[in-house]
């Protein structure tokens, strides 16, 4: 009974200790290698998914150069995946992407969005006197998704980790590592990704894109897409969480717990080792660390995936409690 009481003691008193350390994250995978001549990478994607579609271009890693703009960057993705697209002005000064090949015609709008967009004429005329934002629904029939195209305020906009930036594309210097999105918004330039205020011009509305961040999750996925041995691992060990995943990317309902989630369960299937129960951190062996994961676990200080959830569970009676912690803590002592 003693001994217990100095494990408790011992085990409480380290939790309270590890109260301050940030929840467990498992790892992302490394970057690859740059290829000769660049200093790096990004991550560059097209978005369409406010039209009911998905992503024109899947997150996927594009090498750079410190120094090099967006419009740059994006000039490479293109021509890298022999993409079509126009624009205005040069890659070097006055870019303006215009249009992206996309073979989707028919946009399936989410319902709370289109409400917006249909009495959004009418709102403007009110508070500014005259009317504009219509939904057209017009297309030209290209295989392009355009400027104007379905509604007269339509384009094409950047993001760089989920900030919309305030300068062009010519003139935004890139930073390894960012991730770059191209968006074609359709309503506030960029309040139906929950990425702009609408410079004061649009009512506020419930959107449930608004403070959800896709920055990790685009990288995470083009980091795997980038990894042939990744790439395996998925077909043999993760398939479900990958999906999971894109899924959790393409909807425009995802929140951000639901895109967290996503991650850490996608990165733990892909991880592919045999870990022994109470190995809660993954990292091979049975320590006093795990022991403290497991209390601030029991403690409600600190959330594990599904995979490190099962590992805690030390007794197997399908609870991660504070039972666990103190009898793993006499399996290490």
């Amino acid at each position: 009974m003693k001994l217990c009481k100095k494990i408790l003691a011992a085990v409480i008193a380290a939790a309270m200790l590890a109260l301050c350390i940030p929840a467990l994250a498992i790892t992302e995978p490394d970057y690859p290698e740059a290829p000769e001549g660049y200093d790096g990478y990004v991550t560059f994607a097209v978005s369409a998914v406010i039209m009911g579609w998905t992503y024109l271009v899947d997150p996927m890693l594009v090498p750079v150069n410190e120094g090099e703009t967006v419009a740059q960057v994006t000039e490479r993705a293109f021509e890298m995946l022999d993409l079509p697209y126009t624009y205005n002005g040069t890659v070097e000064e006055g870019f303006y992407l215009t249009g992206i090949a996309c073979y989707d015609t028919e946009p399936d709008v989410p319902e709370y969005l289109m409400n917006e967009i249909l009495a959004y004429p009418a709102w403007a005329e009110e508070n500014f006197g005259y009317s504009f934002g219509e939904w057209t629904g017009t297309y030209d029939d290209d295989d392009m998704l355009s400027a104007s195209e379905y509604c007269t305020m339509s384009g094409w906009m950047y993001t760089e980790d989920n900030v919309s930036a305030s300068d062009g594309a010519d003139a935004h210097v890139i930073q390894v590592g960012s991730v770059y999105t191209w968006l074609f918004s359709v309503y506030g330039w960029g309040m139906d990704y929950g990425i702009s205020d609408g410079w004061g011009s649009f009512p506020l509305f419930d959107n449930p894109m608004e403070g959800v961040d896709r920055t990790r999750l685009s990288r995470v996925l083009a980091l795997i897409s980038a990894d042939d041995e990744l790439t395996e691992l998925v077909f043999d060990n993760a398939v479900d969480e990958f999906m999971a995943a894109v899924e959790a990317l393409y909807s425009v309902y995802s929140t951000q717990d639901e895109i967290d989630a996503c991650i850490e369960a996608l990165l733990a299937a892909l991880d592919g080792g045999e870990y022994l129960p109470g190995d809660a951190d993954m990292d091979g062996e049975i320590t006093s660390a795990d022991a403290l994961i497991i209390m601030r676990c029991a403690m409600g200080v600190a959330e594990l995936s599904a995979q490190q959830a099962a590992l805690a569970d030390f007794d197997g009676d399908g609870d991660v409690d504070m039972t666990d912690a103190l009898l793993l803590m006499r399996s290490v002592m």
